[in-house]
């Protein structure tokens, strides 16, 4: 199988954060949009940041990957979102960019299969 076929364009996909705590919270589901597959550099910043708890290059990776349904950030350089909900979001893009990997490449200790 050539591996062209499977590279892609990025798409922005609708994402709902609809965990019954935040509902009760904010009275409705929370929609942000982010993009199906990311760039390598954004992959590793992303997991790297999270799984090294840098936290600074956490927050900067996360208001590229939380968008608008134009693309554009819903987050603002001098904004931050609450923490229930950038837990939340944190967690649906980590499970979305996670889904990009190949689940049968790896054993769960991180070698690699033959």
């Amino acid at each position: 199988m050539n591996i062209q076929q499977f590279a892609s364009t990025p798409k922005l996909i609708e994402i709902v954060l609809d965990d019954e705590d935040l509902i009760e919270t904010y009275g409705e589901p929370i929609t942000f949009y982010t993009y199906d597959v990311v760039s390598l550099s954004t992959y590793f910043e992303f997991f790297n940041s999270r799984s090294n708890s840098q936290f600074e290059a956490l927050e900067k990776v996360i208001k590229k990957l939380i968008l608008l349904e134009d693309g554009k950030p819903a987050v603002k350089e001098n904004q931050d979102l609450p923490i229930d909900i950038a837990a939340a979001a944190i967690r649906k893009v980590g499970d979305i960019l996670g889904k990009s990997l190949s689940k049968t490449s790896m054993k769960t200790t991180g070698e690699l299969q033959a």
